[in-house]
């Protein structure tokens, strides 16, 4: 099973994971059998088989790593560059900060007036909507907000106030007591993307690469490119340019170093396909299954 949107580890009171523990996403259980779960596919394979494979096994392990490690390091890179991009806004003054407060406050206004507390304590769910993987970004926004009743879509440049909008009407809604839905970006997992409040049938999304959203009917469309002043943000436009180049070439090289790392981890599994039971792989997995079913239920 493939979901559309993953949990966002360490933000949950009690929390089941559902992770794979092998490199280089290793997740040690820090409450085993109290809150975590461990499937050991380990019981379903033949050690004696994997044995003779060993030196190629672990030469291609190392191989994996190496280009994992070049793949974070551009990933870093690309984080360095958009921060750039981010902090032209704020360090030159050409964004105007008032005029985005006002922005929140007739959103808030909008969004929440006349609307009935939802409940005494409001719960907060924080997932991933788009990953960063060996095709390129992936986005599943569309997954989830299609079927609402409305939109508010968020346009604008890199560091012109989109993600702070999100999050203050997030924090607006919990103080009014309505449960959410915050999904956060992959690449700066602490700023929050995109926001749903299920019972009010509504989404505020952050449309920006990659993740651009299409307005549909009777969706509301806020730019925040006019809380910008131009003439500011034209005399920097060069060096704005050019940090964004370097991002989305660092991307580029990041997602290539992904690439190559999957088809090795692929080439590696090859020594461990003969020898895997895959009649007990499947009867455990429809276990894990059965078990992610009842904490769905338990969690609703």
């Amino acid at each position: 099973m493939q979901p559309k949107a993953a949990s966002f580890m360490g933000l949950y009171p009690y929390t089941e994971y559902f992770t794979a523990a092998t490199a280089p996403h290793v997740v040690d259980p820090k409450n085993p059998g109290a809150v975590d779960e461990i499937i050991h596919l380990g019981d379903h394979w033949n050690s004696g088989g994997l044995v003779k494979n060993k030196s190629d096994i672990l030469e291609s392990n190392r191989e994996v790593g190496r280009l994992f490690r070049r793949a974070y390091g551009y990933l870093a890179s690309a984080k360095i560059f958009l921060d750039q991009v981010e902090s032209y806004y704020q360090d030159t003054r050409a964004l105007d900060v008032g005029a985005l407060d006002n922005m929140c406050l007739e959103l808030t206004h909008e969004i929440f007036e006349g609307k009935d507390r939802q409940a005494p304590t409001p719960k907060g769910r924080h997932l991933f909507i788009t990953a960063i993987t060996p095709d390129g970004s992936v986005s599943h926004l569309d997954t989830v907000v299609d079927h609402l009743s409305k939109r508010y879509i968020i346009s604008g440049d890199d560091g012109t106030g989109k993600s702070t909008l999100v999050k203050r009407l997030m924090d607006a809604a919990m103080m009014r007591g309505f449960n959410v839905e915050a999904y956060h970006c992959a690449l700066t997992p602490e700023n929050i993307d995109h926001l749903v409040i299920p019972s009010l049938d509504i989404a505020v999304i952050n449309s920006v690469e990659p993740h651009f959203y299409k307005p549909r009917e009777g969706d509301m469309v806020i730019d925040t490119m006019n809380f910008v002043n131009p003439v500011l943000d034209t005399r920097y436009l060069a060096e704005k340019t050019t940090a964004r180049e370097m991002y989305r070439r660092s991307m580029e090289l990041a997602i290539e170093f992904i690439s190559k790392a999957k088809a090795e981890h692929d080439h590696m599994e090859t020594y461990y396909v003969p020898f895997m039971n895959f009649d007990e792989i499947n009867a455990r997995r429809e276990k894990t299954m059965s078990r992610i079913l009842e904490l769905a239920e338990e969690f609703k």
